[in-house]
């Protein structure tokens, strides 16, 4: 289910409409990274270029967790067990 949920980016009040898993992922990623919402929301604005903001908002958050698990593998961490199923389970 999409949320709408208002949002001040780059100085302006704009409204995005997320399902809830992103509006989640971009909670931790702001407590993670010690940035407003707002911020981080203005940091993706300034850098999307010609997409929309929440589907530029959805691809910085499954960007940002992929590189996450890059670093994570690459520091010699063994990818955890798979979470195909467990993910499918969580989604509906």
């Amino acid at each position: 289910m999409l949320l709408c949920k208002n949002v001040i980016v780059n100085n302006r009040r704009t409204s995005m409409r997320l399902d809830n898993e992103t509006w989640q992922a971009l909670r931790d990623i702001c407590r993670k990274e010690n940035i407003s919402l707002s911020d981080l929301c203005s940091l993706i604005d300034s850098n999307r270029g010609l997409a929309g903001l929440s589907s530029s908002t959805r691809l910085f958050t499954l960007a940002y967790f992929r590189r996450s698990l890059a670093e994570y593998e690459k520091q010699g961490q063994p990818a955890y067990k798979s979470r195909l199923y467990d993910t499918l389970n969580f989604m509906g």
